[in-house]
């Protein structure tokens, strides 16, 4: 099973935001989306950072908002600029589920972005799917259950 290539197992589909973004709208797709996580991209579509749910709530507990208190000065609100990560551990398509499973493991994560580089600009990266400890556990969970049910 560690040969398995990520792309067997990833998400396809990826709910990304911009930098821009409110951290309010950050949090309300996460919800939406039932996700823990979204990478960050930017107008070209390259990726730039990545947001979790621990860096939102932290954002939101501080109050959501930048204040200098000077009178006359207005409130700005907090984007997802401002919590992200901006270097972001990632995988290829190509690796394994034993690579990636090292990757979550050494830098204690739940899971990376899948990218492969932008041909025009290859120091920039895409993302082309997601890959969590879910994604392994439902393959590890898929191959029991089919072993279990060609036993009976």
């Amino acid at each position: 099973m560690h040969r398995i290539p990520v792309r067997q197992i990833m998400q396809t589909t990826v709910v990304t935001v911009h930098p821009d973004a409110l951290i309010a709208d950050a949090a309300q797709l996460m919800e939406d989306f039932n996700v823990r996580r979204l990478p960050v991209v930017d107008d070209e579509d390259h990726l730039v950072g990545i947001v979790t749910d621990s860096d939102v709530r932290e954002a939101e507990m501080a109050g959501s908002v930048m204040s200098t208190y000077e009178p006359g000065v207005d409130v700005e609100w907090l984007t997802v600029a401002d919590i992200m990560t901006p270097e972001v551990i990632t995988i290829g398509p190509d690796a394994t589920v034993g690579e990636l499973a090292a990757i979550l493991a050494e830098h204690k994560v739940g899971g990376v972005p899948v990218v492969v580089p932008d041909a025009a600009a290859p120091r920039y990266v895409h993302v082309v799917g997601i890959v969590t400890e879910v994604d392994i556990f439902s393959m590890i969970a898929a191959a029991w259950k089919a072993e279990s049910q060609a036993q009976v």
